[in-house]
């Protein structure tokens, strides 16, 4: 039989002559042991894929090919009576009574040569090719080069034990992220129920919208789990070759074995340019992409959101918040604690020690938070200078956690436009409009504020909470209890004097 068709009936997978031959239903053969074992490691996910294609499949796929088992069979009673014609013939390169001999001097295979790793007999070792160089004897080169491949066989066993934990962990993730989204299908109908018919297309949307998000999310997490897949399914082969090549029992078979493929495979996995043999880790690289799915402001306060769009039919309350009493006389909140001003200046502070001062001045709510999700709005008018934000709570002569962060805001400047503040560190997000006291002077921010706080996520958001877009997003750790924080920036001789007010329905 000649060699191409040979090597058409050969499995894919433990490259020899197929034995009881499957086919799945994209045609692809395997040997049914072979495919079996492959199921058995895929069985953590709900289908497995073809080692070929990558085409999903399962166990009652696979059907059993007549034609190639009878092809198979035959190739190898008629490979089995070649070799047996030619034992005794004993021709240059085969073996004699299952012994390799030197195709040169046809010798035995008796040393090793250290220094060109190959098989040589006693003549080769006395010639001038091999002059000056290390010899071992067969057994001796045997089981050192097996004590090297039994290391990597290690190695890669260890390897592969941490990218199939990925594998399973990328694929919980995945059933997490379709769950979460399912979960939150069904939160969207039951918050539009209230809504009726009018509000049943922005529904649709909404939906449309987070449906979009889950198969954003789902194709990142799959193409990130196809290559956590296919360096497994690289490493079990490798392991496979390795592990069978450790069962040859005949120390030239194995030594020729090992010049052949076992060493460049070896060398293949250690890293290079370094003094040390050391393996490459295809670990490195590797990582879970996390479940990300989520709809911020509109999964917990979604009835709150369509309320911008249909005034009166439904009414979310956001928290009513009381912001307390300031200690700086130009400041003045007012009763009930819903908003704050500047009091009208008579005199007193120099203009540039009152700037550096009433840029920091700020007043805070009474009530804090820490855990969950809330939302407030705090009217910002036409100010041209204000703040608004959080501000972490200090309990004086008490011992607490340092919480990472001090104060978080969104501040309107002058000379900057919308600038977002995190412990002083400042990121601009819109410039200013001109300058201060001209008519180019404008409003460039919101004229409403809305502040999203996710303590679960560890998240807080900025909307303009006229068109409910985002305006800045960062991270908070909420260590420490914090508080609504409210700056009605600078004075501005009398042009910046309207209040800061917090917003409940």
């Amino acid at each position: 039989m000649t060699s191409v068709l040979s090597e058409q009936l050969q499995c894919p997978v433990c490259l020899c002559v197929f034995t009881d031959p499957v086919s799945l239903p994209c045609d692809h053969t395997f040997c049914r042991p072979c495919i079996s074992a492959h199921l058995l490691r895929s069985s953590a996910k709900s289908q497995s894929r073809c080692p070929e294609c990558r085409g999903p499949f399962s166990q009652k796929d696979l059907r059993a090919h007549r034609v190639l088992t009878n092809m198979a069979n035959a190739a190898r009673e008629e490979e089995e009576s070649g070799l047996a014609a030619r034992e005794p013939e004993a021709p240059q390169g085969h073996t004699v009574a299952s012994e390799l001999v030197c195709p040169e001097h046809d010798e035995k295979f008796k040393l090793f040569c250290e220094t060109d790793q190959r098989l040589v007999c006693v003549i080769c070792r006395d010639g001038e090719k091999h002059r000056g160089h290390t010899f071992t004897p067969v057994k001796e080169a045997a089981k050192i080069s097996k004590n090297v491949l039994r290391g990597a066989l290690g190695f890669l066993v260890k390897e592969n034990r941490e990218i199939e934990g990925l594998n399973q962990q990328q694929a919980s993730e995945i059933i997490k992220t379709k769950e979460k989204s399912k979960s939150l299908t069904a939160h969207i109908s039951s918050c539009f129920e209230e809504l009726h018919q009018f509000l049943r297309r922005r529904e649709e949307e909404l939906k449309e919208e987070q449906e979009r998000e889950e198969k954003t999310t789902v194709a990142a997490m799959l193409k990130n789990d196809c290559v956590i897949e296919n360096r497994l399914m690289i490493g079990r082969e490798m392991e496979v070759t390795l592990q069978s090549a450790l069962e040859i029992p005949e120390s030239d078979h194995f030594l020729e074995w090992w010049s052949e493929r076992g060493l460049p495979v070896i060398e293949g996995m250690k890293m290079k340019d370094t003094a040390k043999s050391i393996y490459r880790s295809r670990v490195r690289g590797l990582s879970v992409t996390p479940d990300s799915l989520n709809l911020g402001l509109y999964e917990t306060h979604l009835p709150f959101c369509m309320w911008k769009e249909m005034l009166k039919v439904v009414k979310p309350v956001p928290v009513r918040l009381t912001l307390s009493s300031s200690d700086d006389p130009y400041l003045k909140v007012s009763e009930g604690g819903a908003s704050v001003r500047h009091a009208d200046r008579k005199g007193g502070f120099g203009f540039k020690y009152y700037r550096d001062y009433a840029a920091t001045t700020t007043v805070v709510s009474t009530e804090t938070v820490q855990t969950g999700q809330h939302y407030w709005e705090v009217e910002v008018g036409g100010k041209l200078d204000w703040g608004v934000g959080l501000k972490v709570k200090e309990d004086a002569g008490k011992e607490s956690v340092l919480s990472p962060e001090r104060e978080i805001m969104l501040h309107l400047k002058p000379e900057k436009g919308l600038v977002f503040s995190h412990d002083g560190v400042e990121t601009p997000l819109m410039a200013a409009g001109g300058d201060p006291g001209t008519q180019a002077e404008a409003q460039v921010g919101p004229r409403r504020v809305g502040l999203y706080l996710d303590c679960d996520r560890e998240r807080v958001s900025f909307y303009d909470a006229d068109s409910m877009v985002l305006l800045h997003s960062s991270w908070c750790s909420f260590i420490s209890p914090c508080s609504l924080c409210l700056c009605p920036g600078l004075y501005m001789e009398g042009r910046n004097t309207n209040p800061l007010t917090v917003c409940w329905y």
